[in-house]
């Protein structure tokens, strides 16, 4: 299993008057890495809207170790830390590594997998959940009950 890495540079808008990255800034940042993995394994953002079903998000953190700065590029490393048996709820984290390879920020998210026509969580097609089967995990890797 291979983590999954990608880089950015830091905008002007991704900035505050700090003259740093402003904190809802990283929130996107991995969103884009999220959305840049799957599409690299062949699940873009049509095979969302055609199936009818997108991911749902329950709780997002982030943790601060540097601070980033405009034009930096910054590399972000995408890992599942925890999934479920069938796959519908999941933690992906993100550890955000300055050019220096310095640990910036760690972002996790906790989600699961929406049905958008029945308004229900349900588990991912068949080739989502094997694009996570892939995805190295994380050492502290769990494995999440199942909810009801």
């Amino acid at each position: 299993m291979d983590s999954f890495r990608h880089t950015i540079e830091v905008r002007w808008a991704d900035c505050d008057a700090n003259q740093h990255v402003r904190h809802s800034a990283y929130a996107d940042f991995c969103t884009h890495a999220r959305i840049e993995w799957l599409r690299s394994h062949g699940f873009a953002y049509d095979q969302f809207q055609q199936r009818a079903f997108g991911p749902v998000i329950f709780k997002e953190s982030t943790e601060y170790y540097k601070e980033l700065k405009m034009s930096e590029r910054v590399e972000i490393e995408v890992r599942v830390a925890a999934l479920n048996a069938d796959g519908s709820r999941f933690t992906i984290r993100h550890d955000l590594f300055k050019q220096d390879g310095r640990l910036a920020a760690r972002h996790e998210i906790n989600g699961a997998w929406f049905d958008l026509r029945e308004r229900k969580l349900i588990p991912p097609p068949a080739e989502l959940a094997s694009i996570f089967a892939e995805l190295a995990r994380t050492d502290d890797f769990s494995v999440l009950e199942s909810k009801s």
